[in-house]
């Protein structure tokens, strides 16, 4: 298919669901992965599983909504590879509620997660693809980023996919020449 030994990928939200799957397929490529998450006991049985591929995986526990964390999982990741070749801003989720049914704490959370949490490691891990000349962004968001479906109640996953799809196309316009490329 492709071979990625030599490249360095972080995987968001990689403890489960889709992210562990990117994980996996990028290490069965050849990428050595930074593997990202909360939960730091779940990261490292996937984290298990990604060097049974034979390639390197760093695990660093990091809540993507807090800045200091993400630059902190950077730091991480420069440290021990020296440069990040591909991200794959797959943490996320929804709530799953109609909309009357949802608090103002939690339509905030949602979107830190969901929106912040892409932008700020787009921002970071992104800065240093710019000063490496190279560099694969992909943002993962939904169908339901172009429209609502009557049979999910799930505003606020609907609302901040249609914010990372236009999030994308900007970060893809501003960086177009740059050899860091951005897609969802």
């Amino acid at each position: 298919m492709f071979d990625l030994h030599g490249r360095v990928a972080v995987v968001t939200g990689a403890s489960a669901g889709l992210g562990r799957l990117f994980a996996l397929a990028l290490a069965g490529q050849g990428a050595d992965m930074v593997i990202l998450a909360r939960r730091l006991e779940k990261l490292e049985g996937v984290a298990e599983e990604v060097r049974a591929k034979g390639v390197r995986c760093l695990c660093v526990r990091c809540d993507v909504t807090d800045p200091s964390q993400v630059r902190a999982a950077v730091k991480a990741a420069m440290d021990e590879y020296g440069k990040v070749d591909i991200l794959v801003n797959s943490a996320g989720g929804g709530l799953g509620k109609p909309i009357v049914d949802v608090t103002d704490e939690e339509w905030e959370r949602s979107l830190a997660l969901d929106i912040d949490g892409v932008f700020y490691c787009m921002r970071d891990f992104g800065r240093e693809m710019l000063k490496a000349g190279y560099g694969r962004i992909i943002n993962i968001a939904s169908i339901l980023g172009k429209g609502g479906l009557p049979e999910i109640p799930i505003i606020d996953y609907a609302t901040a996919k249609g914010a990372v799809i236009n999030m994308t196309r900007q970060a893809a316009t501003e960086w177009a020449k740059t050899g860091v490329n951005v897609n969802c």
